[in-house]
C-alpha cells in the first residue's frame, strides 16, 4: 500500500508565481508612487523664478486658458503633469476668477488647491501713468475685471458729470486715490460706488470750507494738485510748491509757467527737460501761453498733493528751480534775479553730468 505524500509548503512553481506577482505589484506600486510624486508632490514651477508671481484668472476662463497663461508666463516646468493633476482634482469644474499669488517651488497639488479655493490676494489700485480718462479706464481694467468701455461710458455720461458739477476736461478730478484694497473680480458698479465714497469722504465739510477759503472750486483744487504732483515726489515740499503757484494765480498778469503742463500739452510723458522751443506748443494746457489753471488735471493727484493745495504754505516765493544736487528738492526764490542764479547752478550741473 503506497504512502501519501505530505505537503511541507508550496511547490516551487507556486513560489515562483507568488514572487513574480509580488515583484510586479512592487513595480506597479513603485511606478504609481513615482507618478503620484512627480504629478502631485514634486515642485513644478520654474526654478529660475526667484520671487512670488501673480496670475489673473478672468471670469469664464477654462482650464485650457489657465494652462495657456501659466505656459506663457513660463511658470510651469511641465504642463502635462499639471493637466493630469488638474483632471484628478477636478479643477476644470472648479475654476474661480481672481488674482492669485503663486509661490516659488510649488507643486501641482498646492497650485491647484490654491486656484480651486478662490482665495484672492487683494491689492491697492495704482494710478501712476494716468493722464486722461482713457488711461484711467485702461489701467483699471488691467487691475480689476471692470470693463474699460463701461467705465468710459459712465464718466462721459451727462448724468454723472452733472451730478458732480464736472465737464469733459476735468472729469478725472472725481477720482481720488485711497488705501482701499480691491479684489480682481471687482466689477464696474462696485468700483464706481467705491470711488463715489472716496470722493464724498475727501470732500467733507472741512475740505469744502478750505477750498472756498482759498478761492478754488473742487475741480480747481485737483487741477492744481496734479501740477504739484508732477513737480515733486517729495511730500514735505508740496505745500511750498502749492503756495508758490497760489502766489502766481493771485499775481496780476503772471502765468503759472509750470513745466509739467507743457509736457502734458506735448504728450511726451517721458520728457525730462523742457526747452524754449517746447514752450511754443499751442494748447490750453500750456501755462506759459495761457494764464490761470489749465482746463483739466494733468494726472490723478495723490492725497498728499490734494492736501498740500488745501493747506498750502504761505510765503512770498514766486520762482523755483530744481536743486543742483539732484535730491528731488527745489531752490525757491522771491525775485527773478535770485531765480536766475539758482537756474545757472542747476544748468551748469546738467552740463557737467552731460545730461541733455
Amino acid at each position: 500500500m503506497a504512502k501519501k505524500k505530505t505537503s511541507k509548503g508550496a511547490s516551487p512553481k507556486w513560489k515562483r508565481i507568488i514572487l513574480v506577482t509580488c515583484g510586479v505589484m512592487l513595480v506597479i506600486g513603485g511606478f504609481l508612487a513615482y507618478i503620484f510624486y512627480t504629478d502631485f508632490l514634486q515642485s513644478n514651477t520654474n526654478p529660475n523664478i526667484k520671487r512670488d508671481v501673480y496670475i489673473f484668472i478672468k471670469t469664464g476662463n477654462t482650464l485650457v486658458d489657465v494652462e495657456k497663461m501659466l505656459k506663457e508666463k513660463d511658470i510651469l516646468l511641465s504642463v502635462t503633469t499639471f493637466d493630469f493633476a488638474a483632471g484628478v482634482m477636478n479643477y476644470a469644474n472648479n475654476i474661480h476668477p481672481g488674482r492669485y499669488l503663486l509661490r516659488p517651488h510649488a507643486n501641482n497639488k498646492n497650485l491647484i488647491k490654491l486656484l480651486k479655493s478662490g482665495v484672492q490676494v487683494p491689492y491697492k489700485l495704482s494710478f501712476t501713468g494716468i493722464h486722461n480718462k482713457y488711461d484711467l479706464a485702461g489701467k483699471l481694467s488691467q487691475q480689476i475685471e471692470a470693463d474699460s468701455l463701461s467705465i468710459i461710458h459712465i464718466i462721459q455720461s451727462d448724468s454723472f458729470r452733472t451730478k458732480y458739477n464736472l465737464d469733459i476736461d476735468d472729469v478725472l478730478t472725481f477720482f481720488i486715490p485711497d488705501t482701499t484694497q480691491y479684489l480682481f473680480t471687482t466689477n464696474t458698479n462696485e468700483i464706481m460706488n467705491s470711488f463715489t465714497k472716496n470722493y464724498n469722504a475727501f470732500w467733507n465739510d472741512e475740505n469744502i470750507h478750505k477750498a472756498k477759503a482759498i478761492g478754488l472750486s473742487k475741480p480747481q483744487v485737483s487741477i492744481l494738485a496734479s501740477i504739484v504732483e508732477r513737480e515733486t515726489y517729495r511730500d514735505a515740499e508740496k505745500p511750498l510748491i502749492a503756495g508758490l503757484y497760489m502766489n502766481r494765480l493771485k499775481k496780476k498778469n503772471m502765468k503759472l509757467e509750470a513745466d509739467p503742463t507743457v509736457i502734458y500739452a506735448l504728450g511726451d510723458f517721458t520728457k525730462q527737460r523742457v526747452y524754449n522751443a517746447d514752450l511754443e506748443v499751442n494748447s490750453p494746457y500750456n501755462t506759459y501761453k495761457y494764464e490761470g489753471l489749465p482746463p483739466g488735471p494733468i494726472c490723478i493727484p495723490s492725497l498728499s498733493s490734494l492736501n498740500s493745495v488745501l493747506n498750502y504754505a504761505h510765503h512770498d516765493y514766486l520762482y523755483m528751480c530744481a536743486k543742483e544736487d539732484f535730491s528731488g528738492y527745489h531752490n525757491f526764490a522771491k525775485t527773478l534775479a535770485e531765480h536766475h542764479q539758482n537756474s545757472k547752478r542747476y544748468t551748469a550741473e546738467l552740463k557737467r553730468r552731460n545730461i541733455h
